[in-house]
């Protein structure tokens, strides 16, 4: 446990997606234009599921490029996020 006062360490999280698999690579470059937003492990290119690892810190800035996105991330007939 920190002492009273001691700045707070960021957190990681994780987020699970489900994209389009030919959406993988330009969501992992769009990523890298963002230096340090997140990082992006593809855990089933054929399903098109992939994990995020970013800080807590990052979590809302990392929420709206993706709804700025969700649209060309999204396979048809599904919702946005």
């Amino acid at each position: 446990m920190s002492p009273p006062g001691a700045p707070r360490l960021p957190r990681s999280l994780e987020v699970f997606l489900r994209i389009r698999p030919e959406r993988i690579s330009w969501l992992r470059f769009l990523l890298e234009g963002y230096d340090g937003l997140a990082v992006l492990t593809t855990l089933s290119a054929a399903e098109g599921l992939v994990r995020l690892r970013l800080l807590d810190c990052a979590l809302v800035e990392t929420m709206r490029l993706l709804a700025a996105v969700a649209g060309d991330l999204s396979r048809k007939n599904e919702a946005s996020l």
